[in-house]
């Protein structure tokens, strides 16, 4: 079970995967976004067993989304990443290719993208796209149903406010994972679908190559009647080492869980590290009124936020937290708190 999607809004497009790996065997599992180790039962008798990449690169030039079996998805990725060059003008496959997805099991879905001339193509299996409002989707797994959801219940967020980069299909993509992610924790939603237990976004960069949003804080917090807040369940912060990611969660306890990628060779994560967040995603649940709100904020290595992590060895150590940052989200968020749907797009 699944939730894999891709949007674009005018611009370049990003794709949000969630983690989540289900069979039919039920047995404890020790997942990020539960508060303790335990069963968790899922659509069609199924149950989760663990965390996998469903967003995967084989090259710089070629990535593929999948939903269904790991199984079948991992010997696929692995004959890809045997046969796929280094360069996409060295590649002369193609039908070697569509035969090897044609081998994919009926309940499977792929979307593999390919980037060429400057643009990305995408090969469909058993899956297709879609327009909505003008935005560019594609919906794979069980999960399809509420990210389909979320894009609907925020008409406010149009085309025309895009960014050539895909910036904004980046912010769509990262909120709804916080918001995932946060829900999932208080309410168990999603996981009772077995669909969630974290995410991963992907987008073509400027150099016209596939790479993952690394460097992510995703931060959930209720706000009281009063104005005070604290933190509501985890938090977390996703880093990369090579393909692998390794998700750190904090608050209750700080712990890091590493997903490895199905291709590549692992790399193992310096002995000390501290970074600061590329992308810092907050969410804020407003208790007197019920209201959600989200806020993404974008930094780059050159402007650094005063946030940061420190790790070691890819496991989490300590954090420091930008007090007066946070405070002027929560006033934001109180103002916006029961107004309904919209969207604020501040360029740097």
């Amino acid at each position: 079970m699944t939730l894999v999607a891709g949007v674009s809004v005018g611009g370049m497009p990003a794709f949000i995967g969630d983690l989540l790996v289900s069979w039919r065997v039920p047995a404890p599992v020790d997942l990020p976004t539960r508060p303790v180790s335990d069963l968790a039962p899922g659509l069609e008798d199924h149950f989760a067993r663990g965390l996998a990449q469903k967003l995967v690169i084989v090259r710089p030039w070629f990535m593929v989304a999948w939903a269904g079996s790991s199984a079948n998805a991992h010997r696929i990725l692995q004959e890809l990443d045997r046969m796929l060059p280094e360069k996409q003008e060295d590649f002369t496959e193609g039908d070697a290719i569509w035969e090897l997805f044609a081998t994919s099991g009926e309940d499977d879905e792929m979307l593999a993208l390919v980037i060429h001339d400057n643009s990305v193509h995408p090969i469909c299996i058993r899956t297709r796209g879609f327009e909505l409002d003008g935005k560019r989707i594609y919906l794979l797994g069980s999960g399809k149903g509420e990210f389909f959801e979320y894009l609907q219940s925020h008409p406010e967020i149009l085309p025309g406010q895009e960014r050539a980069d895909g910036m904004l299909a980046r912010a769509i993509a990262l909120r709804f994972g916080a918001r995932a992610m946060a829900i999932q924790w208080i309410a168990g939603a999603g996981l009772e679908n077995s669909w969630g237990g974290g995410f991963e976004v992907a987008y073509p960069d400027e150099n016209w190559g596939f790479r993952k949003c690394d460097r992510l804080l995703f931060r959930a917090w209720r706000i009281e009647a009063d104005g005070q807040y604290y933190n509501s369940g985890r938090s977390f912060f996703a880093r990369y080492h090579g393909r692998d990611l390794y998700l750190s969660c904090f608050n209750l306890e700080e712990k890091t869980y590493l997903v490895r990628s199905p291709v590549g060779e692992p790399i193992a994560p310096p002995a000390f590290e501290r970074c600061s967040p590329a992308w810092t995603i907050d969410f804020f649940l407003h208790a007197p009124t019920g209201s959600f709100i989200e806020a993404a904020r974008a930094a780059s290595d050159t402007s650094p936020v005063s946030d940061f992590v420190e790790l070691v060895d890819g496991q989490l150590s300590g954090w420091n937290l930008d007090r007066r940052y946070v405070d002027a989200l929560v006033k934001a968020a109180i103002e916006q708190a029961g107004r309904g749907s919209s969207f604020q797009f501040h360029r740097p």
